[in-house]
């Protein structure tokens, strides 16, 4: 697997973001957080949350991938959760998720709140994950378009998140992936100023996933993004 990653502050005052990519033989492991709350407590949340989905697939243990996948994101949400509780100043902390776990053929994605990841084929950007949010449920609903979402004032009301409360539902994916294919793992500061076209056009032209990875935090700056922005790529192939 080949990686690349970037994560900004952008206009915000603080770096809420979090994200993972193995360094040298580890687990093929990849995720994205977007931390929230006062007092630095996002940017608390989201490392909160990766380091223990990281560190419980490391362990391994019984069960398929999916269940590995599903209880590593459930480890995560009780590590965030009782830390808020253990910390006041804390209180209503939380984080998106989402991660992908890797094999040569397929993956398992998984994922809360809005952080997504995209499926990148044959020239072609297939959103695998479904957004946790209050616009995302009206598009759902055929109460208003994408593109009316895309300026709702409650836009950025996510509906889940890891560490809120005790128990949160998560979403598994399982999905083959080819040669040379590629994962896009985003939060929201990205893809809310960018439409599917760009993305496809950046991981087109770029000779990098460094570049790539570049290109596109520049676009959703220069786009006007004014939240931190993360990204992480990953292709399945070998380094060259």
């Amino acid at each position: 697997m080949i990686y690349a990653a970037r994560s900004v502050t952008g206009k915000r005052a603080n770096n809420e973001d979090s994200f993972f990519v193995p360094k040298g033989g580890e687990i093929s492991l990849a995720i994205v957080a977007d931390g929230m709350g006062g007092h630095s407590a996002g940017n608390i949340a989201s490392a909160i949350a990766v380091e223990a989905v990281a560190s419980e697939l490391k362990k391994g243990g019984p069960g398929g991938p999916a269940a590995l996948v599903m209880n590593a994101v459930n480890h995560a949400n009780t590590a965030v959760f009782e830390y808020a509780s253990a910390h006041p100043e804390c209180k209503g902390m939380g984080t998106t998720l989402v991660m992908a776990l890797l094999f040569k053929t397929r993956f398992v994605a998984a994922n809360v709140g809005d952080s997504r990841l995209y499926h990148y084929h044959a020239g072609k950007l297939r959103q695998v994950t479904v957004d946790h949010s209050y616009v995302a449920e009206l598009v759902a609903s055929g109460y208003i378009t994408r593109e009316e979402a895309a300026r709702h004032p409650r836009r950025n009301l996510i509906t889940r998140a890891i560490g809120t409360r005790a128990c949160e539902r998560v979403d598994i994916f399982e999905c083959d992936w080819e040669e040379n294919d590629a994962l896009l793992l985003c939060s929201d500061g990205l893809y809310s100023e960018l439409e599917d076209e760009d993305l496809v056009r950046v991981l087109k032209e770029s000779e990098t996933l460094d570049a790539a990875c570049a290109s596109l935090v520049e676009l959703a700056l220069a786009s006007g993004s004014r939240d931190n922005v993360s990204v992480v790529l990953v292709e399945n192939g070998e380094v060259r």
